[in-house]
């Protein structure tokens, strides 16, 4: 969830557009997630947060990623802290980890996915705004979009979205289900361009062998199913998707789009696919909550992480419902998955490149190479496991610290 609200970022901001072609950094991500210590952090001062209001102070620092509603939200739930924000969430979290910052304002469900990958990070039960997460389309698809909403009021109701939800937000190592490609498609070789956002893990990011991942991916392979159509993903950098809409570049826009009043004047938005709510995240050794008579500190903490998965990822991903599960697990007793995540030598200060501007040089909307949508299955075979180290450079500094929310 994203809207221009930092100094950083303005009207008449020049747009960077980039290829998020990073299938090594994900890689190295989603293992260093699960492997950060805590006991290399240094950083602020680590005084306990026992509520919500705790971090409405002038002492508190929340961090998050640049232009999402999300940290707007956050911002205006606690006026009085700072602001700090980051090109990505990774950086974010990393800011977390590393004490530079007190929390995170997020959308939830990645937050979720974060703490369910590091033990050493809880999303505290608050929920500091609601988003509306939509589809984007030009004008002149009003017919496509109406097909798209009808799309989505089945997905919902036939419970295929609550499925998707559990395999993405609330299961360790989630698998890409096996999703045909339309046997005859009716726009045979004009494809659907559909923009998406590859840096947003768990719901749109590439595996290392390339093929797409993630709740978005998995939404696109089933909406070109339903509209029986051939598509692929044309990667921009966030901020591109919506001139990429309004200039009729790409045809759907799909990439964790928040819709405003502000946008809707300038493109069309499908009803919400996703419930996405903004959390706030915090380093689970400072979450000491206010107990209830007769309640333990330990009760109340378990009560309120909400973000622990309860089952890990089906053997064989199904085209729709997930049909095997594992039991439920306990603090005590983690869940068990089947493959391993790789494993990583994570130095003690959480690190990530300074900017995006590093990542990869900047082409144009229009010179974005499309990716085959059904790439993914074009490969067979078993992944190899790989031992990956996280390149020791130091943590990201924020891109506006002390922004105020406008």
């Amino acid at each position: 969830m994203r809207t221009p609200m930092l100094n950083m970022i303005g009207a008449g901001s020049t747009s960077r557009v980039e290829r998020r072609r990073f299938c090594g950094f994900v890689a190295v991500l989603g293992a260093a997630l699960a492997t950060l210590a805590i006991s290399g952090c240094t950083g602020r001062p680590a005084t306990p947060i026992h509520s919500l209001e705790d971090l409405n102070s002038p002492d508190m620092i929340i961090g998050g990623e640049t232009e999402t509603v999300s940290l707007r939200m956050g911002a205006e739930a606690l006026p009085k802290a700072k602001v700090n924000s980051y090109p990505t969430p990774m950086e974010a979290y990393a800011a977390l980890h590393a004490g530079q910052i007190d929390a995170v304002a997020y959308d939830r469900p990645p937050l979720e996915y974060a703490a369910a990958q590091n033990e050493d990070f809880i999303v505290i039960p608050d929920v500091v705004g609601e988003g509306h997460i939509a589809v984007g389309a030009p004008f002149k698809n009003r017919e496509l979009m109406e097909r798209v909403n009808e799309f989505i009021k089945q997905y919902k109701e036939d419970g295929t979205y609550d499925d998707m939800y559990k395999r993405w937000v609330k299961t360790l190592n989630p698998k890409m289900p096996d999703i045909p490609a339309p046997e005859n498609p009716i726009n045979k070789g004009n494809p659907l361009k559909i923009g998406n956002d590859p840096q947003n893990i768990p719901m749109s990011f590439q595996e290392s062998d390339g093929s797409w991942s993630g709740f978005d991916t998995e939404f696109v392979k089933r909406l070109a199913l339903y509209l029986n159509m051939e598509f692929e993903f044309v990667s921009l950098y966030y901020d591109a998707l919506f001139p990429a809409v309004e200039t009729e570049k790409l045809d759907l826009a799909v990439g964790n789009l928040d819709k405003t009043p502000e946008r809707a004047e300038t493109m069309l938005f499908s009803d919400d696919y996703i419930d996405c709510p903004a959390g706030i995240m915090v380093l689970k050794s400072r979450w000491q909550p206010n107990l209830k008579t007769g309640e333990t500190s330990a009760e109340q903490g378990d009560a309120s992480a909400e973000t622990a998965p309860v089952e890990a990822a089906p053997a064989e991903a199904t085209e729709n419902k997930s049909e095997a599960t594992e039991p439920e697990t306990t603090d005590s007793q983690p869940a068990e998955t089947e493959a391993a995540q790789p494993k990583v030598d994570v130095p003690q200060e959480a690190d990530v490149p300074q900017s995006t501007e590093e990542a990869s040089s900047e082409p144009a909307i229009g010179e974005a190479q499309p990716v085959d949508g059904d790439a993914s299955n074009a490969e067979t075979g078993e992944a190899e496991t790989i031992e990956i180290a996280l390149p020791e450079i130091e943590a990201p500094e924020a891109d506006a610290p002390n922004a105020e929310a406008p």
